[in-house]
């Protein structure tokens, strides 16, 4: 099923099926990544209890085994709609027994989109509703049309963070996802911005981790583009397809993917968040269509 919010400028479409956002239009023009097995298929699928991946696909939670493949249980299970207004809609799904063959942890995952003039809001709550702690991570994964206008081309565009930094990143390796601490790539020196080149992305995605700043605006020549706003969440990956993909991803994470000196103990990864039972947290992130 497909739910439409819509404003005198905008239209949001999900859809229930991995309660994702599937398109983002403003003007008439589409903004979100449309997906092309070519590149990459998805658009913006939603990342729990993992963000990227367990190393060979497994690790141990509180002494019980779990298996699952990149990015989780959530965007692969289904969700029902728990609520619908004129400019918002909450998706929700509990565990069971599909999930929880997988994770095995008992929770509900709401994700509420709500458009307000040109900005969507994505919100995630996570409640414990087991009787045991609750280990996971969440992260969005919007991919945005790059570039939006048939006068540019992919180079036209740049990252711009609301701060100057200096940052090294991280990048998961592009055969198992796994992430080395020890290799740091120097990106931001002394800058604010990050020009988009494909050559960026043969090597996967660029992991900025405990960013201090809190806003990164995709945009054109034609000063088309998107701000993303990530207050609640610690680390920001900047992604496209190693392929040329017309795309870029900008992607709020609270933890990131397995790293070659973590352990196989889930909760011992970095940025897990674990909740008592009857406990939940709420993250929230932004993205205004310019």
């Amino acid at each position: 099923m497909t739910v439409i919010l819509k404003n005198e400028n905008c239209t949001v479409k999900c859809v229930q099926n991995g309660a994702m956002l599937q398109s983002l239009v403003k003007n008439k023009m589409e903004y979100l990544w449309q997906g092309d097995e070519k590149y990459w298929a998805g658009q913006a699928p939603v990342c729990f209890p993992i963000v990227g991946v367990l190393k060979n696909g497994k690790a141990v939670a509180f002494g019980k085994e779990c298996r699952m493949g990149r990015h989780g249980v959530a965007r692969i299970n289904p969700f029902e709609i728990k609520e619908q207004g004129e400019n918002y809609v909450i998706f929700v799904q509990h565990s069971s027994d599909a999930t929880r063959a997988q994770f095995p942890f008992d929770y509900s995952l709401e994700i509420r989109y709500t458009l307000n003039g040109d900005t969507v809001t994505t919100e995630y709550t996570v409640l414990n509703t087991g009787a045991e702690p609750l280990p996971f991570a969440i992260g969005g994964h919007p991919a945005f049309n790059c570039p939006l206008c048939t006068d540019e081309c992919f180079e036209d565009y740049s990252v711009k963070f609301d701060r100057v930094l200096n940052k090294k990143c991280l990048r998961p390796d592009i055969h198992t996802g796994l992430v080395d601490t020890q290799q740091r790539f120097s990106v931001l020196e002394n800058t604010d911005e990050i020009k988009m080149d494909h050559s960026l992305f043969t090597e996967d995605a660029m992991v900025f981790e405990h960013m201090e700043s809190k806003c990164a605006v995709l945009m054109g020549k034609n000063g088309k583009g998107v701000r993303v706003e990530y207050q609640d969440f610690e680390n920001v990956l900047i992604w496209s397809s190693a392929n040329g993909g017309p795309f870029v991803a900008i992607e709020p994470w609270t933890g990131i993917s397995t790293c070659l000196d973590e352990d196989e103990i889930f909760e011992h990864k970095r940025g897990i968040t674990v909740l008592n039972p009857n406990e939940q947290i709420s993250y929230k992130f932004k993205i205004t269509l310019i």
